[in-house]
């Protein structure tokens, strides 16, 4: 055991959510978690792990998580910013001692970090909570100056444009590269298959189509942000342009293809969410899209105004991609013990009619089924 001040323990090296549950009572766990939740530091709490390692910051500012107030609230030391080297540096089982934020192996320093007390964990909650009420202060006020520009737009359709592509009716996939883009489309894919909907790529998302061997119905974004492989494979594009005009027309007549132009000064991502609801999509599944407060807050204070505005207009019609993937998966577990269960009693009848006790039981039943058919197609 370690000799002197601060805490020890065996590290627990977790670098990912389901490591968590290998940690014992005692532990002092490495993990990396910008902006650390609640629901994860009160599972270390329940597990008595004696203290925590963050690889990044456990509040990064962005809003106030609380993950860190638990912690500190439960008496567990937090050290933060410890650095990606303590994944080389540590195994698990390794008995660490830390003192005033530096992580001592033997007589050897592996890393040092911040020591989060419970006043700096508290100074830092403040701060994100008044800097999260600014940053909706500003996103108010931008959605106002919002309705009151594109109030047209917004509440009647004026300068949505007409496209060839059917939307009417049609469910609606719209792919945009956001961090959650790749997974989110593995998670929709069995949806895709299943309903057809028209495929409207969002700039870079377009190209994510493409490579995942889907063909984009639409493709929407501004003129710089087009490919020559998204005009060639695409059914259609639409340009978002403030001006109306197209900075490279040449670019689209070498392909043979005229664009639409979408006169607006939103981002391509909500002016496709408008395009979509106003051509009456049957709902609009967005793939790579923020799903959550923090995520949509955290960017342009104007584009955040403009998701909330555009998913205000559509309304219902707007479904996040893990929605989705999790009714898809809801369907499968009880479709697919139940065709299990239907082709094990095939099984067992078919067994039941090769013997001539069966024969004699089975014969009658066939008998009433083929008269019940016969009823019905007369």
């Amino acid at each position: 055991m370690p000799d002197g001040p601060g805490v020890v323990g065996p590290a627990r090296l977790c670098r990912g959510s389901a490591d968590l549950s290998s940690v014992r009572s005692g532990d002092v766990v490495v993990l990396d978690s910008t902006d650390l939740e609640a629901d994860t530091a009160q599972q270390l709490v329940e597990r008595g792990v004696a203290a925590v390692l963050n690889v990044s910051s456990s509040s990064s500012g962005r809003y106030p998580n609380l993950g860190p107030q638990v912690l500190a609230g439960a008496g567990i030391l937090l050290v933060d910013r410890v650095g990606e080297g303590v994944w080389q540096s540590l195994r698990s089982g390794d008995v660490v001692r830390i003192d005033d934020g530096v992580v001592h192996l033997g007589d050897t320093t592996v890393a040092t970090g911040i020591e989060m007390t419970a006043s700096r964990v508290r100074d830092q909650l403040d701060a994100a909570s008044s800097g999260l009420s600014n940053q909706l202060d500003s996103i108010v006020t931008n959605a106002a100056d919002t309705l009151r520009r594109d109030r047209a737009m917004l509440l009647e359709g004026a300068g949505i444009p007409a496209v060839s592509t059917q939307i009417k009716g049609r469910p609606v996939v719209i792919v945009a590269e956001g961090p959650d883009a790749e997974k989110d489309l593995r998670s929709v894919r069995a949806f895709i298959h299943d309903h057809d909907p028209v495929l409207i790529g969002v700039a870079a998302g377009a190209e994510r189509l493409i490579a995942a061997g889907l063909r984009p119905h639409l493709v929407v974004g501004r003129d710089d942000d087009i490919t020559g492989r998204m005009i060639e494979r695409a059914g259609e594009v639409v340009i978002v342009s403030a001006s109306g005009r197209l900075d490279r027309p040449e670019h689209y007549e070498a392909h043979g293809r005229q664009p639409v132009v979408f006169t607006a000064a939103g981002t391509p991502e909500n002016l496709a969410v408008l395009l979509a609801d106003q051509n009456e999509a049957a709902v609009i599944v967005q793939v790579g899209a923020p799903s959550r407060l923090v995520d949509v807050v955290d960017g342009d204070t104007a584009d955040a105004a403009g998701t909330f505005i555009a998913r205000l207009r559509a309304g219902s019609r707007v479904v996040d991609a893990q929605a989705v993937a999790w009714f898809a998966r809801q369907r499968l577990s009880w479709f697919t013990p139940l065709l299990l269960l239907l082709a094990g009693v095939v099984a067992v009848v078919a067994a039941v009619a090769t013997t001539p006790l069966g024969h004699e039981w089975l014969a009658p039943v066939a008998d009433r089924v083929s008269s019940w058919i016969e009823g019905l197609v007369s």
